[in-house]
């Protein structure tokens, strides 16, 4: 049974299949995709993640929205965003609503899995 739960937003199909295949460790933790902010938040009240991964750019809430409205709730899981539209007024707004990483895309799947485990606190062995 795995310890920990991640949930990966994005509103592409291929990004979020590419992430979950990257990031699928059964004995570490369990995952669930979504295809949207709202969608997100919901499924965050109900199931509280240890990990919450999501694009920035969405088009029904985007990711700084969806972490607003998840810490408005009290939601306090630990995030990653990653966005192909980096600046540095986005990387500071992410940093003020407390966002673990924030990652300009392309994201190399090694530095992802391992910024996964350190973010949550599992081991790096067996990665």
């Amino acid at each position: 049974m795995p310890e920990y739960t991640i949930l990966i937003v994005d509103d592409e199909a291929n990004q979020r299949f590419m992430l979950e295949q990257a990031l699928f460790s059964p004995d570490k933790w369990s995952i669930k995709t979504v295809s949207s902010g709202p969608e997100a938040l919901a499924h965050a009240l109900e199931q509280l993640p240890d990990l919450i991964i999501t694009d920035y750019h969405m088009l029904s809430m985007n990711g700084l929205e969806l972490v607003t409205a998840l810490r408005q709730h009290g939601i306090s899981s630990h995030i990653i965003m990653m966005t192909a539209y980096s600046s540095p007024e986005l990387m500071e707004a992410a940093q003020d609503l407390q966002v673990d990483h924030y990652l300009a895309k392309p994201v190399p799947i090694k530095v992802l899995r391992c910024l996964t485990a350190t973010t949550i606190g599992t081991p790096l062995l067996h990665l």
